[in-house]
């Protein structure tokens, strides 16, 4: 736990215009183009951005503009999944291999996508590439582990993990609170940051029950 950061409630911030912009215009990305993924993608990343966002302010170690750049972050995590196809990207079933390999490469598509975007930074690029990394380096693309996975991206990784677990998908049932809560106490210290897991899991009931 972080003693010294005081959970309080989330501040609700004004978005930059230029971010504003960008997020308008990626709620529609994919609507027409992909359907499919647009209702695997979309919601999912609405989800997480409003979690991760909320989660930030409540640590109380972000201002204004990093909260922008947290937001927007999660909200185009998963944009290189427009890269991937469909037929391995919504399989009911279990992934080969290869099509885990296909899946893991969404990190990198998705920050070189985003490259040269004004309102894309540097901070809002580290959380598209690095949200798949683990505590223990065994995640991707980088492998990297501990403190040198970037605090945002740990930060969008645990509300990517809790959305992801809330939510119904074609191979899995949506698990409560509690039980999402069990399974992400189990990846504290292997997949998640330990420490910043706790924290979530004080503030996301009663994000919930909000």
């Amino acid at each position: 736990m972080h003693p010294s950061v005081p959970l309080r409630g989330a501040q609700a911030g004004a978005l930059a215009p230029a971010i504003r912009a960008l997020l308008d215009a990626a709620s529609s990305l994919g609507r027409d183009e992909r359907p499919r993924l647009y209702r695997h993608v979309h919601p999912h990343g609405h989800a997480t951005a409003r979690l991760a966002r909320s989660f930030a302010a409540a640590l109380g170690r972000a201002g204004p503009a990093s909260l922008d750049e947290i937001e927007l972050g999660a909200h185009l995590h998963d944009f290189g999944k427009y890269l991937l196809a469909e037929s391995i990207l919504l399989k009911p079933g279990p992934l080969t291999g290869e099509e885990r390999a296909a899946v893991s490469l969404h990190p990198v598509y998705g920050a070189h996508l985003l490259s040269g975007l004004p309102a894309v930074n540097d901070a809002v690029r580290r959380v598209v590439l690095h949200h798949h990394e683990r505590w223990d380096g065994a995640g991707y693309p980088e492998g990297l582990a501990g403190a040198r996975i970037p605090l945002e991206a740990r930060l969008v990784c645990i509300a990517d993990v809790y959305t992801s677990l809330r939510a119904r998908r074609s191979y899995k049932p949506t698990l409560s609170r509690r039980e999402a809560a069990a399974v992400m106490e189990a990846m504290a210290g292997r997949e998640l940051d330990p420490d910043m897991t706790v924290d979530f899991l004080r503030f996301v009931g009663a994000y919930e029950r909000r």
